[in-house]
């Protein structure tokens, strides 16, 4: 006997209740991630001072470990409610599939850099200089420095049709439409900032042979 066949459009409304939920989670770490780059506009100096200062309190095996697997969930949830729900409809349907599709494309780079870099003899930390190094330095910084700004600005406009949606269909106030560009100059910023536009950013010998590896590539 055949099992019965799962309609895909009634699991839409629990999938959609996971991936908010999860967010939720998630949105936790990024507050305190986003703190440190906010404080990476005054320099790397800060940015790695705030680093330390955080990473007592998500840094371990355990805590890591759980938010890649969080990660992890948010992208397939992510993609199965993307592909579920069908051609994109009106801009804010369009914003919210393009800002998740940019950060899923982000996360699925971002997150493999961190862990080759850690496995590397010897582990590279990747600290501010790690972020530092790929923006403040030619031809890298041609790539990464809209790398990282777009990614911010992606979260902020998902962020933004998440709770446009949420208030469908009443009128998006203006703070809610202004949220991406906000995510936008945010990202700007901080690029500035680990770019030694503010002040000069010396690199690590660790980081400056790292850079010489990819430049090798």
């Amino acid at each position: 006997m055949l099992p019965p066949r799962v309609n895909v459009m009634s699991l839409m409304p629990l999938l959609r209740s996971f991936h908010r939920w999860n967010a939720a989670l998630l949105g936790l770490f990024l507050t305190l991630h986003l703190a440190t780059h906010a404080a990476g506009m005054a320099g790397v100096a800060a940015h790695l001072a705030v680093l330390r200062r955080l990473r007592e309190i998500y840094r371990g095996m355990l805590t890591e470990t759980l938010l890649i697997g969080l990660f992890a969930v948010q992208i397939l949830l992510g993609v199965a409610l993307a592909f579920g729900r069908g051609w994109p409809r009106g801009g804010w349907a369009w914003l919210q599939v393009l800002s998740g599709g940019y950060l899923v494309f982000f996360l699925l780079q971002h997150v493999p850099a961190i862990l080759l870099a850690r496995m590397q003899e010897p582990p590279l930390d990747t600290d501010s200089h790690f972020a530092a190094a790929v923006v403040s330095r030619a031809p890298f910084v041609f790539y990464f420095g809209p790398y990282y700004a777009l990614a911010l600005a992606a979260l902020a406009a998902h962020l933004a049709a998440a709770l446009r949606f949420r208030n469908w269909p009443a009128p998006a106030p203006l703070w809610l439409r202004l949220l991406p560009l906000a995510g936008l100059a945010f990202g700007l910023a901080v690029v500035a900032g680990l770019s030694g536009l503010w002040s000069p950013v010396p690199l690590p010998p660790a980081n400056a042979a790292y850079l010489e590896r990819l430049r090798a590539w």
